[in-house]
């Protein structure tokens, strides 16, 4: 936190020494109530408020540079505690095709809507682990805009660690032998350090054909389980943040109307093993191809996933499938509806339907299901007593 408050003195100061050309205040109020079914147990969900700031310095035509700081404050009343939370906090310089960005920040790459497997510069707040929110970390960030291409490049020099899902979201394990490990070091270290860059290039191509190729380095924010054999019998189970490698391509294609077709695939390797020749439980690929259609106010998204793992057990490589879907309805009124749906092959699934309802200008109400199913030994179905519901409004000014 004392790092997210310098960040915040830091754009105060430049922001207070050169002529503001725009400043905006805004922000929001959130109180939610949830309740698992299984149990018919009602959950006083964190309320929160949240406020941001941000604006625009020097020439209004044009800008030399651009801020933005938000702070998030939450009551969990299950426990009585509060916390405040820095989110994105940042400066960033524009000089000809050049963006500098400085802080706290959220980057966003790859081209697929539900899994994204380039998009690892952040980590994510797993509390929810089928609804996964993305953490701002500090970040250095190098945009170069060109006239069809683009090169963007980050540099992250503290690691930080996902959010866990809470007890009722792990699985049960037998093993009394685990032993979990963190980081080499914390705080600023090259072992800890993140880096990388992701290339897009614009071709004019039917009606539009977007590449992109990305690399990245980093520390990994979950930890990964390594089980050690012994013939046959597991004998050590380590949980540890693993370093990684990361190699991705993403492709958007425009053919005509309203449909877009999209795919990225994610090549990651652990430890620093070979690439070409990664040792066991050292490297996994993800793949996803989708496409995304509209027709009216209804927007439809299907995607289908791969999963690979090298040789996660001395036993063979294993890979997995899985389908997803997402239907939205946005109505030209107050009202609006979702449905997401995943299904993996291994018999389990997800059903999110969601509705919300703009009751008056900034006053939303939002209802939303997550509902689990299959056998219990499927990654869905160990869920389902963990089936949600959860009622929100919010108040945005």
């Amino acid at each position: 936190m004392r790092r997210g408050l310098s960040l915040i003195m830091l754009i105060a100061a430049v922001a207070g020494g050169i002529p503001a050309a725009s400043q905006d205040f805004n922000g929001s109020l959130t109180t939610s109530l949830g309740w698992y079914w299984a149990s018919t147990e009602l959950i006083g969900l964190p309320q929160s408020f949240v406020g941001k700031l941000g604006g625009t310095i020097g020439d209004p035509e044009a800008p030399a540079a651009q801020y933005a700081a938000r702070l998030k404050v939450d009551y969990d009343p299950a426990t009585a505690a509060s916390s405040l939370e820095l989110g994105e906090a940042w400066i960033k310089l524009f000089a000809g095709p050049f963006d500098l960005s400085l802080g706290n920040q959220v980057v966003a790459w790859g081209s697929t809507d539900v899994f994204t497997p380039s998009d690892v510069a952040n980590p994510k707040d797993l509390s929810l682990p089928v609804d996964p929110v993305k953490i701002p970390v500090p970040l250095a960030r190098l945009v170069y805009n060109g006239s069809s291409f683009s090169i963007d490049l980050v540099a992250q020099p503290f690691w930080v660690a996902a959010g866990l899902p809470a007890a009722r979201w792990l699985p049960e394990n037998p093993l009394s032998f685990i032993t979990p490990t963190g980081p080499d070091a914390v705080g600023m270290t090259w072992a800890n350090m993140g880096y990388g860059g992701r290339m897009q290039a614009s071709l004019g191509v039917l009606q539009g054909l977007d590449l992109g190729i990305t690399a990245y380095h980093g520390r990994s924010s979950t930890m990964t389980t390594t089980v050690t054999y012994v013939g046959p019998v597991p004998t050590a189970v380590t949980l540890s943040y693993d370093p990684f490698t990361l190699l991705a391509l993403d492709a958007t294609l425009a053919p005509g109307g309203s449909l877009i077709l999209r795919t990225e695939w994610g090549y990651k390797t652990l430890r620093d093993t070979s690439l070409l020749e990664p040792v066991a439980a050292a490297a996994s690929l993800q793949g996803v191809t989708g496409l995304e259609f509209r027709l009216g106010q209804v927007q439809l998204i299907g995607e289908y996933v791969l999963d690979w793992a090298k040789d996660p057990q001395g036993a063979g490589d294993t890979s997995d499938h899985s389908l997803v879907a997402i239907v939205s309805w946005e109505g030209g009124g107050r009202a609006s509806l979702k449905a997401a749906g995943i299904y993996k092959f291994d018999g389990g699934g997800t059903i999110v339907p969601q509705f919300s309802y703009t009751l008056a200008d900034g006053l939303k109400l939002e209802l939303g299901l997550y509902c689990f199913f299959g056998a219990s030994d499927s990654t869905y179905g160990a869920w389902k007593d963990n089936s949600l519901g959860k009622l929100s409004l919010s108040y945005s000014f």
